[in-house]
């Protein structure tokens, strides 16, 4: 018997890409792409220490404090998504993988009720410590706090590296209010350009990167889940030139990737720039299970 998918638990499915050791399947029934084997339950505070934050590899950051002003140039952008489709302060606003905290303090900051969730523990005491945010270790122990009070959920590139993201979404769920919006940034595997970019597709970085999914397998998801999709945006973000130079880098073969390891330590490394290659998506989603304003 064929590993099950964890979205929609088939067995029909095929190996889709092998790179450095590890292995990807692809589900024939949603079109699911996840690594196998999955970790198991608790890798990720190992996975997630400071090193992925500040210059350790494995798909993570050469120092995410140092690039806060983009960071919160990010934030301002997604608060204002959440705010065109119904958002309004005083509600609460969860944030499930909210890093250090810099959007959670800007909902902060433009009046909302805040509350992160952060499975790394280095992050986490960051953003308790330095911005005095409250911030649970897991799902579970939010719901615990605020079954059925968030207004809003954001998940900002957290869901690909899940181990089973129907289940967090189903947890995400049991914490919402009924008409309460989802907004989750994600990565699109049927986009144009990682389709052009086939196996050097910068998403694909193992063991970060557990899932990639298109918007036919997120769909699925979210609705097993209790969502409706209202709207999928193409997103863009800023992030610092020698971030996104070093990704390319070891992506590519060793014969290509010299002119951009050039680059990435020279002086125009700490230069903002704006993505925009259209393979970064923000699902907007309503949790199903009762009538009223979606966030009156």
């Amino acid at each position: 018997m064929l590993p099950n998918c964890r979205i929609c638990q088939s067995s029909h499915s095929t190996p889709w890409l092998r790179r450095g050791g590890w292995s990807y399947r692809h589900c024939g029934a949603c079109s699911a792409v996840w690594l196998d084997p999955l970790p198991a339950e608790g890798w990720a505070d190992g996975f997630y220490d400071r090193g992925y934050f500040a210059g350790g590899g494995r798909g993570g950051y050469d120092d995410y404090l140092a690039g806060e002003t983009q960071h919160r140039i990010n934030a301002r952008a997604r608060l204002a998504i959440a705010q065109r489709f119904g958002a309004a302060a005083p509600a609460l606003w969860v944030d499930f993988g909210c890093a250090v905290g810099f959007t959670l303090d800007e909902a902060r900051r433009a009046g909302f009720t805040v509350l992160g969730v952060e499975l790394s523990s280095w992050a986490r005491e960051v953003a308790r410590e330095r911005l005095g945010l409250p911030v649970h270790p897991t799902l579970a122990e939010a719901q615990r706090e605020i079954s059925g009070q968030a207004a809003v959920v954001s998940m900002f590139q957290v869901l690909e590296h899940l181990p089973d993201p129907l289940a967090a979404l189903e947890q995400v769920h049991a914490c919402m209010r009924p008409g309460g919006l989802l907004l989750i940034e994600t990565w699109d595997r049927g986009s144009l350009v990682a389709r052009m970019f086939g196996r050097y597709w910068q998403q694909i970085t193992p063991p970060s990167v557990l899932w990639l999914l298109d918007r036919e397998s997120l769909a699925s998801m979210l609705e097993r889940a209790g969502f409706r999709v209202t709207a999928v945006l193409r997103t863009s973000k800023r992030l610092s030139l020698g971030w996104g130079l070093g990704l390319l880098a070891e992506k590519l073969p060793r014969s290509l990737a010299a002119p951009f390891r050039f680059l990435e330590r020279s002086r125009i490394s700490s230069l903002g720039v704006s993505y925009r290659l259209g393979d970064l998506v923000t699902i907007v989603a309503v949790a199903l299970g009762g009538s009223g304003d979606v966030l009156g």
